[in-house]
């Protein structure tokens, strides 16, 4: 049995020395960017012969020419006759449209990535492992750079990212992560390399990618909310129902314009539409699309909310109305989709509370006392200001007295409330990646020939 060499990120090589002996660790410089691994013994006689069908091999020098277009992979291996051809790899994978690689099984390239770096593990090759994991990281961010605004493409290589993430567990060898997996797939796993380090860099480069799903998905759907949740006319019976003073100003009116004032409620459940509908064809993990959808509800209720305290002509019975209506629908669309779960209707409690203040009696000490318990998402600041702004949609409905508004501030003294009136649009919540295990076979693997990949040959 060999020593182990580990091979570790750059932050982690500062005053360990040059390659040594048994039992010494060896630096290696990989360029931009580096990562870890400590190699297994070469010789484990624990472990069963690799099983075939599980990586893949080049069509050059091998003879087969193209014969693995639209094949299913059986027993083939990776191999590279050249450096070029491992670096062919990385480019086609990550050249890949959304669009080419739907005719295929969803994270078609996590796993192709995975079956290369199996190859290379197999053939227990510690240069193939470093330049496959470098051009894959590198490929992978320069498609993202060039789509920094491209929602289907960042999801894509979010959903990739993550599965050739969950694919290094599984095949790890690892218990912890065998537990789900067949006797087929454990004889798949990695032989001489342990990835573990690697694991955490790719996770962080996850974490980066879901980020920046997070900003793109916002900003498409920053521009809708205001004039949907607040303006348009989505209950067709309080149309024209406004506060006085206000009657003559025009409303968004209930169409698909594609201007910032013609936004409606159901222009917005479209584009949530398009998300949901987007990240499941990309096989993206319902954990974290949950959590993304989690996010996406915080900024409607953000904005929504720091635009119903800033604007005294949409604080009345009517517009309560109109939100408690508008938000009802998108709980409603949760539920259609199957994704309450993902405690994405939560985001919505504090405009839920302010539609219900809009709307309650603001007479008595009993109403005073019933609305500190109904707004309980909401600050002391916040409902102050709303019944501040409060505006009477006649002469015959009275304003809110200064003596009711001084009961409710007495009542809710105690309250250790932030002193912030307005909420953060661009608060982003910690995203998690849940251990996902793929029952797929690796063997299984099906390569459409659309794609062009015309190096996998089967053998």
């Amino acid at each position: 049995i060999s020593h182990h060499r580990r091979l570790a990120p750059p932050s982690r090589r500062s005053g360990r020395g040059g390659a040594g002996s048994h039992g010494v660790n060896t630096v290696l410089t990989l360029g931009q960017p580096t990562f870890g691994w400590r190699r297994r013994s070469e010789v484990d006689p624990g472990r069963e012969p690799v099983a075939p069908g599980s990586s893949l091999r080049s069509s050059q020098g091998s003879g087969g020419g193209g014969q693995g277009q639209g094949q299913g992979l059986g027993k083939a291996f990776r191999h590279w006759m050249s450096s070029e051809v491992q670096k062919d790899v990385c480019v086609c994978v990550a050249d890949m449209s959304p669009a080419a690689a739907s005719s295929g099984v969803p994270c078609l390239p996590g796993y192709v990535l995975f079956m290369c770096l199996r190859h290379a593990d197999y053939v227990n090759d510690d240069q193939k492992v470093e330049s496959l994991l470098t051009s894959s990281i590198n490929a992978i961010k320069k498609v993202l750079k060039r789509n920094s605004e491209d929602f289907q493409m960042t999801s894509f290589w979010l959903a990739n990212t993550s599965r050739l993430l969950h694919c290094l567990k599984q095949y790890s060898g690892e218990e912890a992560f065998m537990t789900q997996n067949s006797a087929q797939q454990n004889q798949h796993s990695l032989k001489n390399f342990d990835l573990a380090e690697y694991r955490q860099v790719l996770s962080d480069l996850s974490i980066q990618i879901y980020q920046q799903l997070v900003r793109v998905a916002q900003s498409q759907l920053q521009p809708m909310i205001v004039s949907a949740m607040l303006e348009s006319e989505s209950i067709p019976s309080l149309a024209g129902v406004k506060p006085m003073g206000y009657r003559n100003r025009s409303s968004s009116m209930d169409t698909d314009a594609d201007g910032p004032g013609g936004y409606t409620l159901q222009a917005l459940i479209r584009q949530l539409t398009l998300f949901h509908d987007t990240m499941t064809e990309h096989g993206l993990d319902p954990e974290v699309e949950g959590q993304l959808l989690r996010q996406l509800f915080h900024c409607i209720n953000a904005v929504t909310l720091n635009n119903l305290l800033l604007r005294k002509d949409v604080c009345s019975w009517s517009t309560g109305m109109q939100l408690r209506y508008n938000t009802s629908q998108l709980e409603e669309w949760l539920r259609a989709n199957s994704l309450y779960q993902s405690k994405a209707a939560a985001m919505l409690d504090p405009i839920i509370q302010a539609a219900q203040l809009l709307q309650v009696k603001k007479k008595t000490s009993q109403d005073a006392e019933a609305i500190c318990s109904l707004c309980s998402s909401l600050t002391t600041q916040q409902i102050v200001k709303i019944l501040n702004l409060y505006t009477p949609l006649n002469e015959f409905e009275e304003r809110v007295t200064v003596s009711f508004i001084r009961d409710i501030q007495t009542r809710l003294q105690e309250r250790n409330d932030p002193p912030q009136l307005l909420v953060d649009t661009k608060s982003v919540f910690p995203v998690l990646f849940p251990y996902t295990p793929s029952a797929l076979s690796l063997e299984s693997l099906h390569i459409p020939a659309s794609l062009g990949i015309d190096f996998l040959v089967r053998v």
